[in-house]
């Protein structure tokens, strides 16, 4: 028989259980249904402790919300790929969203163009992170940039050792499962936004495209070439600009949900007409001023969105 001592011990222990099982079930309820109160998600919660469930899939897609800029994290089987940095504003939310999501190491870099909303937070991801390798496009002399984000890009790459190749266009190679195919540019532009790196990612029964910047005249381009252009998720070129995402691109790419990167405080884009067009020929379109940052799940057949405005 238990004394009187060991009863009392576990009467409070069984009181102290129930209270606990209380407070959990109670702040279960409002982080659940407390969003209107301004309370967090159980994302948030994961966040702040830096966990994270929301890229816990065979392959995801983080578009990270660095406003105006682009920077999508991409992780799939094991392989960890990053496609633009953001701009060096924004670095520190990106190495922080890669850390969260378990990334030490980032096997390949796919650097779209060299415009500073792009390549603005890469010197300080690779100084964090490294790179087996880099991808960019091949640019004429006169477009190199003479800037302080182009210069620390090219001083970590040094300083790091990381390898950097421009890929024939077109070409295809493999990360893991992961198949990428680049299909511009095709030509020479006098534009660097024109000179976008535009890369095909497939993996099993799903494909992504990423269009860094271009115009429609490239769009027309790509849509008179041999290329098969229909993908399942199009990041939407130039953060929905006027100056692309045609009708006729729109409909060669038929995408079932369209990403635009684009900052809230940007009185210009997207423009209003161009996301009608969007809205036209995507089944869904989401914009990391309204949604946060939009992460893509996949098991390489179906598709889910989770979005996260704090974020």
């Amino acid at each position: 028989m238990q004394n009187t001592d060991e009863r009392t011990k576990s009467k409070r222990l069984s009181i102290l259980i129930a209270i606990l099982a209380c407070i959990i079930a109670l702040l279960s309820m409002f982080i659940t249904f407390g969003s209107s109160l301004g309370l967090p998600s159980w994302n948030e919660i994961y966040a702040f402790c830096g966990v994270s469930k929301s890229t816990d899939s065979a392959i995801s897609f983080s578009f990270i919300n660095v406003g105006s800029a682009d920077a999508c994290y991409i992780k799939c089987s094991g392989k960890n790929i990053l496609i633009d940095g953001g701009t060096s504003l924004t670095a520190d939310k990106v190495c922080a969203y890669l850390k969260r999501n378990g990334c030490t190491h980032l096997d390949a870099i796919i650097v779209s163009h060299t415009d500073s909303d792009h390549i603005g937070g890469i010197s300080s991801i690779i100084d964090e992170f490294g790179a087996d390798v880099i991808c960019e496009g091949a640019l004429q002399d006169e477009l190199i940039p003479d800037t302080a984000e182009y210069n620390n890009y090219q001083n970590s790459i040094k300083e790091n050792n990381i390898t950097v190749k421009s890929p024939e266009i077109p070409s295809s190679e493999t990360i893991g499962e992961l198949k990428l195919s680049f299909i511009s540019p095709t030509t020479q532009y006098s534009s660097t936004n024109d000179s976008s790196l535009v890369v095909k990612l497939e993996f099993k029964e799903i494909s992504a495209l990423f269009t860094g910047d271009i115009s429609k005249d490239v769009e027309e381009i790509l849509i008179n070439s041999n290329l098969e252009l229909k993908s399942d998720i199009l990041k939407v070129s130039h953060h929905g600009s006027k100056t692309a995402s045609t009708e006729e691109f729109l409909q060669a790419v038929s995408p079932q949900i369209s990403v635009v990167s684009v900052g809230l405080s940007d009185n210009t884009l997207p423009d209003a007409k161009t996301m009608a067009r969007i809205n036209k020929f995507s089944n869904s379109l989401y914009r990391t001023d309204m949604d946060g940052t939009i992460v893509i799940n996949s098991d390489g057949k179906t598709l889910s969105v989770q979005t996260n405005t704090k974020h």
